[in-house]
């Protein structure tokens, strides 16, 4: 949905990705500018299942509030439960946002579940989810989706380079890694394309897309460095990409 950054692109929306499985909708992290995303593929707040966060940096987390704020109000509210799940300590951020907005979150006509998860596996829906810390703030989780096929997809997140990550992606259907900003100029907590490259490689998933990238990176540098350490499928995200796990042939 999202293949940017904390800063603001025309370009590029902040974090988030789609997965779709025999109309399920799974949101992962749901940074601005994603409900104008979904509309664009004809989804609603009425449609997603299930929205999971990698962490809650406001890149990350801001359009949940509209969708929320949205999802509340009558005659169009929102009608299905909802289940929001990430780690430990994100209860405590949105009891905050609740406090902050009051009742203008409040779900009128749904249900809505909030699941802190830790390190391990558990049955969502269709999918079977493992997750883990990896290495960005200490509510980041690292999520493997995998479905009764076997397919799987895995999304770091943000992320610096981390051994939670590499058991993830092992062997993956594909691997949706952050790749911030350029070799030469790392921050904390992020990916480089060198790092990138060799946490896919030591992973040996089958396609690596790589996404949230500033401003400063360059998709042909970032390219020539990633192929030169990773020999699988290297996609550079943008917005709206979708991928058939069938075959992991991007559109």
């Amino acid at each position: 949905m999202g293949s940017g950054t904390a800063v603001p692109s025309l370009e590029r929306c902040s974090s988030s990705v789609l997965i779709q499985e025999a109309g399920t909708y799974t949101l992962v992290d749901f940074g601005y500018g994603t409900l104008r995303q979904l509309l664009k593929l004809g989804i609603t707040y009425h449609d997603i299942d299930r929205i999971f966060f990698t962490h809650n940096h406001p890149d990350h987390v801001s359009d949940l509030i509209p969708f929320l704020f949205g999802a509340r109000h009558r005659p169009s509210a929102r009608k299905k439960n909802l289940e929001i799940v990430a780690g430990p300590g994100f209860r405590e951020f949105f009891n905050a946002l609740m406090q902050a907005f009051k009742h203008w979150l409040i779900p009128t006509d749904y249900q809505l579940t909030i699941t802190e998860v830790d390190e391990g596996a558990k049955q969502f829906g269709r999918h079977q989810v493992v997750f883990k810390k990896v290495r960005h703030i200490e509510m980041s989780r690292g999520y493997r989706f995998e479905n009764s096929a076997g397919k799987s997809v895995v999304l770091s997140g943000d992320t610096d380079y981390c051994p939670a990550m590499i058991e993830l992606g092992k062997e993956a259907d594909l691997m949706i890694l952050d790749c911030a900003m350029p070799d030469g100029e790392k921050i904390s907590g992020h990916l480089v394309p060198s790092l990138a490259g060799k946490l896919a490689q030591e992973a040996q998933c089958k396609t690596l897309c790589l996404t949230h990238f500033y401003p400063p990176c360059e998709m042909d540098v970032i390219g020539e460095t990633v192929s030169g350490i990773y020999d699988g499928e290297l996609v550079l995200a943008y917005d709206l990409m979708s991928f058939e796990l069938g075959d992991c042939n991007a559109d």
